[in-house]
């Protein structure tokens, strides 16, 4: 033990903490862009889905059938106004409502409504055309949840607010200097993470279409920074790679199937994290991470085989994980996908974590995500707080 810890003050030596490199790039980007313009947009999306098989015999018939939808979105083109919108090759985002029609109109999930931010990045630009992802994430309402009473065959979702992720590709091309247009296929799904049983998630699947305007065509003025057709470029300086150390503890509440008849009854969940991430440049970072889980919900399972109280260890259990992290700006888009390292209740062996992260400070940070696993079952919704520490090699 003494040993390691005389590696480890070794190693530090031979390192110095950094002022973290990418917090001050996004934290000092103002530049001169507060004085240049915003562009904007309005732009209309049309979806045709099917729901996918949630094993639940009552939505048969709804399965059988397609599923529209609408869009409304309000939107601000990154033609370079700050600098890590060049990063991701310009990009939009924004603000967007949408409403969901299932067939027949009438029936047992209802016909809900969202509301969400998005994000729109290039990943193959020529010139009048490109193919783009179109990630979304937010707030579905207005949902017929499980009832006992009036509402007994929807053992799909139980609840009336869930929330909404989807993702698609498009493949965009201009029509003029004011209209673009864009369509290709897309994924939606839906989960309130355990929240209120019963929580099977549906998931849908189709293509979309969507037309874009825009109240100013994206032309800079002669004699703007930047080039013709409205994107500022800047020059970085060659990244250099760095590391970050961190921890986050997180907390949330489940319920289980088997209350399905009790909405009163939750549990508590919690985790704590602690990672090692190796920036590899100014958008991404790779990692190594111990979690250690806690799931009140499992007394549940193990009430039987103890009669007067289920011991607490068999509601703890560690974990370890592989992360890959996406930043843009100050939010940070986590995927994780680990092994658990003691077996306990339904748990399995793997476990995936898709989180969202919004750094506060150069050291501080907010965290909330979804716990999956099994067959991607949703385990339990995670919120927490963190703390970064990076550090970077002496520069000779």
């Amino acid at each position: 033990m003494m040993r390691a810890v005389v590696l480890i003050i070794f190693l530090m030596g031979q390192v110095w903490i950094s002022s973290a490199q990418s917090w001050f790039f996004r934290a000092t980007d103002k530049h001169r862009s507060d004085s240049l313009p915003q562009y904007t947009f309005l732009q209309v999306r049309y979806q045709v889905e099917r729901l996918n098989d949630t094993r639940t015999p009552g939505i048969k018939y709804i399965q059988e059938n397609p599923v529209q939808s609408a869009d409304v979105r309000y939107g601000f083109f990154g033609y370079g106004r700050k600098k890590w919108q060049q990063l991701h090759h310009y990009p939009t985002y924004g603000l967007g409502i949408s409403k969901f029609w299932f067939s027949p109109r009438k029936n047992i999930l209802g016909n809900p409504f969202t509301t969400y931010l998005f994000f729109n990045e290039p990943l193959i630009q020529v010139k009048r055309a490109s193919l783009h992802y179109d990630f979304t994430i937010g707030l579905s309402y207005n949902w017929n949840g499980y009832d006992t009473y009036t509402n007994p065959e929807q053992k799909a979702i139980g609840s009336s607010v869930n929330v909404m992720v989807g993702i698609a590709l498009q493949y965009e091309f201009r029509v003029s200097d004011r209209l673009d247009m864009m369509i290709g296929p897309s994924v939606n799904h839906f989960s309130n993470g355990r929240t209120r049983s019963p929580n099977r998630g549906l998931n849908l699947y189709g293509l979309q279409a969507s037309a874009r305007y825009k109240f100013k065509p994206r032309h800079l003025k002669e004699g703007a920074i930047g080039k013709p057709f409205g994107r500022i470029n800047y020059t970085f300086e060659p990244y250099q790679p760095m590391f970050e150390f961190y921890t986050v503890g997180s907390a949330g509440i489940v319920t289980t199937f088997k209350d399905i008849d009790n909405p009163g009854i939750y549990y508590w969940a919690a985790s704590l994290s602690i990672d090692a991430a190796r920036h590899y440049g100014y958008t991404g970072k790779y990692g190594l991470g111990l979690d250690w889980f806690y799931d009140g919900s499992l007394k549940e399972q193990f009430e039987e085989q103890y009669i007067n109280k289920v011991p607490s260890r068999l509601l703890f259990w560690p974990g370890v994980h592989l992360s890959h992290e996406y930043m843009v700006h100050r939010w940070t888009f986590i995927t994780q996908a680990g092994i658990n390292l003691k077996k306990t209740g339904d748990k399995g062996i793997w476990y995936g974590r898709i989180a969202l992260r919004y750094d506060v400070s150069k050291s501080i940070f907010i965290r909330t995500g979804l716990r999956v696993y099994d067959t991607f079952i949703s385990d339990f919704i995670e919120c927490g707080l963190g703390y970064s520490i990076y550090v970077c090699k002496k520069q000779s």
